[in-house]
């Protein structure tokens, strides 16, 4: 039996209509741990954002168009119709007049979300229910366990501040918002706050846990005590540390005289059930470590550097391994990412990667989020492009980078869209705006030249990224307009520029290097400017020069100048030599 049967089965016999479902664990998380691959688990799809819609006869996964090839290529579609993310609300209000029971885990949906439901069934036919057991969870015979990896501190060196000073500052914020307790469920803000890490998200340091956050005193932290059998002194003289099992009733007891605090986009509607149960005051206020997270201090900043250009060396030799020793009829997509995850293994500092590499070989390159696998592994051949967009976790910074390289000779077409990315890519790197600007005011440069010839890509520019935290962090972004889920962007903030293309079939391009946003001041005026922090050389045999005008072949000269310069002192002769070669000027 199909798993989605399984799960309509459930409906039938438990008197259901519908189940909603959603890729994220109880924490909200983006990337989560395998026990959690519900979504995977009922379609096989392995993309990071998704939902579906089970009903008794029939079933929906929705995705949004990063991920519209790949789903094509991994959801039976016997099973499901594949439809976008976009589509998703519209089809949930065709329920309104029908006499549906409608089904969803609170665990898994934001508060945010479920008004949203509550709202659309509100003086309607139709029913909703929260559900104490996710049938996902009964019917997943071979679930795997929770993880249960042990915590360590961010050391000082890394992180520029002490957990105690972070927590003033958010205890200031929670006082000046007349909040007496606050509820943190994202894993990233309290690793943040608390100066801890752990391995319970492959890719990604974090540790499964709750804080619940005072006006003042200690934190309370709820967490698998195994993790902390000999606690640090630091973290006994600034959190008490509880069972996670023990959250809701911690909850259930707060005095409902209490204002307590929790963001609404980033938290699980089932905390607020349980508020609305026992009469608790909740005051929905924004996560107070969003932005002093993503705004890094100096520190995290040179340790970002570091990391980085580490990262680029790395990148940098299997840039030449790739384009003078690699053995063509001997490769392919996964020998290849394995090469780079080994030399970046020799790194200092290095912990592990930050998201499974995505090295696409072909019309593979067409799949903005390809995951390779023993089944999907293609092998190299001559006069084709070859995408391979990775990153690293190291203790002093996170990592992300993308080329395109052309193994042989390219099309005229593929230089001309390849060349287009490029003009995109400068436009951001080059640009300049005003302080608070959103991403969103930004974006129209990246996708300006390929527009030119009714040409575009169907995700994000740029996303935030933390430091030894998730390679996707917010709330800062490029993408296309977000409405009030477009971040301001701050001084200090890292983000990362990454235009595209993508001829669905035959390949794909994308050019990502990672951005520090800096302060500008220009006649008066308070601006901000970027500064590129990843280096490695862009594959020049895909580029049309006709294409670039006088300050982008300028831009790319000074690139490439900086590439060779921080580069070459860490390559062997012939790395260097070839080094020289591909970054060597282009005449204006």
């Amino acid at each position: 039996m199909h798993s989605v049967e399984k799960i309509q089965k459930w409906l039938k016999d438990c008197k259901k209509d519908v189940f909603l479902i959603n890729n994220t664990d109880e924490f909200l998380s983006e990337y989560v741990a395998p026990y959690a691959e519900r979504l995977n688990w009922i379609s096989n799809f392995t993309g990071s954002a998704g939902r579906a819609i089970i009903e008794k006869n029939k079933a929906y996964i929705f995705i949004d168009g990063r991920y519209t090839n790949q789903a094509n290529l991994e959801v039976d579609t016997n099973y499901f119709e594949i439809k976008h993310l976009k589509d998703y609300w519209s089809h949930l209000i065709k329920y309104k007049e029908k006499n549906k029971i409608i089904s969803l885990d609170p665990l898994l949906h934001s508060i945010e979300e479920v008004k949203k439901i509550k709202d659309i069934f509100k003086d309607s036919l139709a029913s909703l229910i929260f559900l104490d057991i996710n049938p996902v969870d009964s019917c997943w015979k071979d679930q795997p366990l929770k993880p249960n990896s042990n915590v360590f501190l961010h050391e000082i060196k890394y992180s520029g501040e002490t957990a105690l000073v972070k927590i003033k500052r958010i205890q200031d914020q929670l006082r000046l918002n007349f909040i007496d307790l606050y509820l943190l469920s994202s894993l990233d803000s309290i690793a943040w706050l608390l100066n801890i890490r752990g391995n319970d998200n492959e890719n990604t340091p974090l540790v499964c846990c709750y804080a619940i956050v005072p006006r003042r005193g200690k934190i309370e932290l709820f967490i698998n005590n195994k993790n902390f059998k000999i606690p640090p002194k630091e973290i006994n003289n600034i959190v008490n540390i509880n069972l996670i099992e023990t959250i809701d009733n911690y909850i259930k007891a707060i005095n409902k005289f209490l204002f307590f605090g929790m963001d609404e986009k980033l938290t699980s509607y089932h905390f607020k059930n349980l508020c609305i149960a026992k009469s608790i005051t909740t005051k929905n206020f924004e996560n107070p470590c969003l932005y002093p997270k993503a705004i890094k201090n100096k520190t995290e900043l040179r340790g970002a550097k570091k990391a980085n250009l580490r990262d680029g060396v790395s990148f940098t030799k299997y840039l030449y391994w790739l384009k003078n020793k690699m053995k063509i009829n001997a490769t392919d997509e996964i020998k290849a990412a394995d090469y780079l995850l080994n030399l970046r293994k020799k790194n200092e500092l290095y912990f592990s990667p930050s998201f499974d590499t995505i090295s696409a070989f072909g019309h593979h390159a067409a799949l903005p989020h390809y995951r390779v696998t023993k089944e999907s592994n293609l092998s190299f051949k001559n006069n084709s492009i070859y995408l391979v967009d990775s990153g690293a976790q190291y203790r002093d910074g996170t990592t992300d980078i993308t080329r395109t390289i052309i193994i042989g000779n390219p099309t005229e077409e593929q230089k001309d869209r390849f060349t287009r990315v490029l003009k995109g890519h400068i436009a951001i790197a080059e640009a300049i705006f005003p302080v608070n600007t959103r991403g969103s005011q930004l974006d129209p440069l990246a996708r300006k030249s390929l527009q030119e010839i009714n040409c575009d890509y169907d995700h994000g520019t740029g996303h935030g990224i933390g430091s030894f935290l998730n390679v996707h962090e917010g709330p800062q972004r490029i993408a296309k307009s977000l409405a009030d889920n477009d971040g301001l962007m701050k001084e200090g903030m890292i983000i990362s520029n990454e235009p595209g293309y993508y001829k669905e079939g035959e390949y794909g391009i994308r050019i990502e290097n990672l951005l520090i946003i800096r302060f500008k001041k220009f006649k008066n005026q308070d601006l901000l400017r970027f500064e590129t922090i990843s280096f490695s050389p862009i594959d020049r045999d895909l580029i049309d020069i006709s294409l670039l005008n006088k300050n982008e072949i300028n831009w790319l000269n000074n690139y490439h100048k900086k590439v060779y310069k921080i580069l070459s002192p860490y390559l062997n002769s012939n790395e260097k030599k070839w080094l020289h070669s591909v970054t060597n000027l282009i005449k204006v």
